[in-house]
């Protein structure tokens, strides 16, 4: 028996383990890089879809262009202020017939142009004071900030039952076949690395190396020289030539042994008989990543769906929620909507700047009132069910 006492454990030097490492870390991370860049890339088409139906919507486009108003809304109203104090000063410096003549072409102006700075004005203050000022104190506390631990419990409750729930996640992958798309991704990216000629290049001669190494070694000859005397030892034969062998084992065990050991370093040269095999084998995988991700599918839905039970994620967001600073909240809530706050205030101004137009000339009420229906009536006919 071969002495189990004694360690046959070899280990490759150094230089053949740096070369395992770079073999594998080299094609790993090309592997790796491949393989995100086609999930991006079907992101990426997927978000282009979704941006340019978003951008063909007319709303948008309106908002981008009343928006352009709010700069003038802004001093328009520093104007009016200033006016109206000067106003203020003219009525009692001014000469009566002189005053008249400046309020004769001073109110229409104002009567238009203060519906519009009032509703802006509104606007913006309004929403200002949902989020200023950020800190307590006996006068005003911006909505939000007075309200932080309300809204970070109902955002992530939100979040967790609206967005996120392990349901949620397992019906997305169901129905979108996310990994699906993943695991023919992986396939393509593994199909492409095995096609190429300096990948099947190095990986042979990494195996011949290696094998090289382990026939050459000191170790790898011991085992094998007391394999074969023990194996010969124990051998018996049967018949009358078997038993022939067995008397005369003395004579040609040494033979025996000296060709095999001989033969061991031409070991390495099976490397080129065995590699189509390995080439198959590798050609083969991309099939069989798909065909067990396909029958595995369903499967890791539901691991991934277990593992998101098993975590508390409403305490996780409560707890990311909870590390942000006022700003930093505020920037969370308001920084994909930022145009649409600013078209809260540029239609407050515009629909203050009709009413004035309308409380000026009175023909024009019929007029807007028509519009208004107008497009109640193209709303009702255009929108999608």
């Amino acid at each position: 028996m071969i002495n189990s006492e004694k360690d046959y454990t070899y280990n490759f030097t150094q230089e053949s383990n740096d070369e395992g490492k770079y073999f594998i870390k080299k094609w790993l991370r090309r592997i790796v890089t491949d393989f995100k860049n086609k999930l991006s890339l079907n992101n990426k088409n997927n978000e282009e879809d979704l941006t340019a139906k978003q951008r063909e919507a007319f709303s948008l486009k309106v908002a981008s262009f009343l928006n352009l108003l709010n700069i003038p809304f802004f001093w328009s109203g520093i104007l009016l202020f200033i006016w109206l104090f000067i106003d203020y000063l003219f009525d009692y410096t001014l000469p009566v017939d002189l005053y008249q003549r400046i309020e004769y072409y001073s109110k229409p102006l104002t009567t238009v142009i203060g519906p519009a700075v009032v509703g802006y004005w509104t606007n913006w203050l309004a929403i200002k004071m949902l989020f200023h000022p950020r800190h307590n104190n006996a006068v005003w506390w911006g909505l939000v900030h007075a309200r932080r631990e309300d809204l970070i419990e109902s955002i992530s409750e939100g979040i967790l039952s609206s967005l996120i729930s392990p349901e949620i996640v397992r019906d997305y992958l169901d129905n979108h076949g996310l990994l699906a798309d993943i695991v023919n991704s992986f396939s393509q990216s593994v199909d492409g690395m095995v096609q190429e000629v300096e990948f099947r290049k190095e990986l042979r001669d990494l195996l011949f190396d290696f094998l090289s190494e382990l026939v050459n070694n000191e170790k790898t000859v011991d085992f094998v020289e007391e394999y074969l005397n023990d194996l010969i030892q124990e051998w018996t034969g049967d018949g009358f030539s078997g038993k022939m062998m067995e008397w005369t084992k003395s004579i040609w065990a040494s033979s025996i042994k000296k060709k095999v050991l001989e033969a061991l370093p031409e070991f390495p040269k099976i490397v080129d008989y065995a590699f189509p095999q390995v080439e198959a084998f590798l050609q083969s995988m991309p099939l069989r990543i798909e065909q067990e991700g396909a029958e595995m599918e369903s499967v890791v839905v539901e691991i991934i769906a277990e593992g998101l039970r098993s975590l508390d994620l409403k305490d996780v967001i409560k707890g990311q929620l909870g590390k942000m600073d006022a700003a930093e909240l505020e920037k969370l809530l308001t920084s994909n909507i930022s145009g649409e706050l600013v078209f809260i205030q540029t239609s407050g101004g515009i629909f203050g700047f009709l009413v004035g137009l309308a409380m000026i000339y009175p023909v024009l009420r019929l007029i807007f009132l028509g519009c208004g229906l107008l497009i109640w009536v193209v709303y009702r006919v255009t929108r999608e069910v």
